[in-house]
């Protein structure tokens, strides 16, 4: 361990106003945040949020300070869906300004996103929940200017399941600061869901915030990006943002249907000109309950199949390590989400070629399927002990080349993982072998087409 990381932090254990600093539990541009218990009644417990040691003689970024504060306090009191602010002060011997906030107990939206994607009424109900928190700040008018998954949190609770918390107002201005000169001089702000307008440093006004919930909502409905990435840089996003076009979700995430008015309404928060965008919050939130109003009840959680792709840690890593050369360190990430939500390793690839432009997807897939193919096929064969039943005797070649052609005519190029897959386990009977198969295609249609074929 390095000694940056290993030199201990010298503000745990200090106290700041009537709080502890027990432990470090996130640190951002401008500030770090520490959970905190009050001195005198230990079950009292908030986050204590700090200027950076570094940043305490830029006047400028001191103001932006106590103003994210301000505008907290001012917003928690008219939304529940705004982190709560509680005192705000200097701590003298280091001249170093914190505030102390509600301490929340949950998980971000980005957590939520990385690991599964959310059914449809999951998400309609967090998306309602951030637009009414997003709706009173800009009636207030508060532009936040860096929405995005890790500035939501979701905390239990009992009436909703999970309240939305909208968080770090850091950059957050006043639209009324713009008659004092431009909302944005130069850029601030996180370049995978900022507007084109931000990217390039123009005036903004709340607008710019709706095209940042279009690319949160884009990502939280069909589990992917909007945009094809191929390197996550300043100098990528500002193409995308300002010259690339959203692909269709049914185009992006195949299987993870969204309903078409959820889809309309994504994209037209994701329009280029702010003029083409909702006028505002509560236009999408109108549209939002139009569609809760319209969907059937969710299913019951023991109707919804569980994930049953299982890969070697080998194969694992030979995913990510192809999948890195195409969208740089997202990769893991890409690939937890993948393996959380598939259902076949049909559905996998899929997903994961889904990530990257159409022309390079068919490569990607042949490569990853090629590497898997071979790991599967090096497994060492079952050991037949003296005494039990001997396996089936092997299949035909030309019946098992039979089905990896007609597979092929269905599925495309992950024909080949998916035969040996099916023929990986206890050597099948070729009604066995037809129906393993058919379980791997994942649709009922082109299952039932392959049965007709083969047997």
């Amino acid at each position: 361990m390095s000694g940056a990381f290993a030199r201990p932090d010298t503000l745990v254990g200090r106290t700041v106003g009537r709080y502890r600093l027990v432990e470090k539990i996130g640190a951002g541009g401008m500030g770090s945040v520490y959970r905190a218990v009050h001195i005198e009644i230990e079950d009292l417990v908030v986050a204590v949020k700090l200027l950076l040691p570094g940043l305490i003689d830029d006047e400028a970024l001191r103001r932006r300070f106590k103003d994210e504060a301000a505008i907290c306090a001012r917003l928690s009191e008219r939304s529940s869906h705004i982190v709560q602010i509680r005192d705000y002060g200097i701590l003298a011997d280091l001249d170093l300004p914190y505030f102390t906030m509600e301490y929340l107990q949950g998980r971000s939206l980005q957590h939520l996103m990385h690991k599964v994607v959310a059914p449809v009424q999951q998400g309609l109900a967090i998306a309602r929940q951030i637009c009414l928190g997003l709706q009173v700040a800009h009636s207030m008018g508060v532009v936040h200017r860096d929405l995005k998954p890790s500035n939501i949190v979701l905390v239990p609770d009992p009436q909703l399941g999970e309240k939305v918390k909208l968080l770090d107002f850091g950059i957050a201005r006043l639209v009324r600061d713009a008659q004092r000169g431009p909302l944005t001089q130069g850029y601030l702000g996180t370049p995978q869901y900022s507007s084109p307008e931000q990217l390039r440093g123009l005036e903004i006004d709340t607008r710019a915030d709706i095209y940042s919930l279009g690319m949160i909502l884009y990502e939280l409905f069909s589990g992917v990006c909007p945009f094809a990435v191929e390197e996550q840089n300043f100098e990528t996003w500002y193409v995308l943002h300002t010259e690339g076009e959203p692909s269709p979700m049914a185009a992006a995430n195949p299987r993870q249907p969204v309903p078409i008015a959820i889809e309309q309404l994504v994209l037209h928060c994701l329009a280029k000109k702010p003029a083409d965008r909702p006028a505002g919050v509560s236009e999408i939130l109108a549209r939002l309950e139009l569609v809760m109003g319209h969907l059937p009840p969710a299913p019951p959680a023991a109707a919804i199949p569980p994930p049953t792709v299982t890969l070697s840690a080998e194969q694992v890593a030979h995913l990510e390590k192809q999948l890195a050369t195409q969208v740089g360190p997202i990769a893991p990430t890409l690939v937890r989400r993948a393996l959380g939500s598939s259902h076949t390793p049909g559905e996998l690839v899929e997903q994961l070629a889904a990530q990257l432009p159409a022309t390079q997807r068919e490569q990607f897939s042949r490569m990853v399927l090629a590497g898997l193919t071979m790991q599967t096929s090096a497994a060492p064969a079952p050991v037949v002990r003296e005494g039990t039943v001997p396996p089936v005797p092997r299949l035909d070649p030309r019946f098992v080349e039979r089905c990896g052609h007609e597979l092929s005519r269905l599925v495309g190029p992950i024909a080949a993982f998916l035969l040996q897959s099916a023929l990986k386990e206890t050597p099948p009977t070729p009604a066995v072998l037809v129906e393993r198969l058919a379980a791997l295609v994942g649709d009922q249609v082109k299952a039932e087409q392959l049965r007709r074929k083969l047997l």
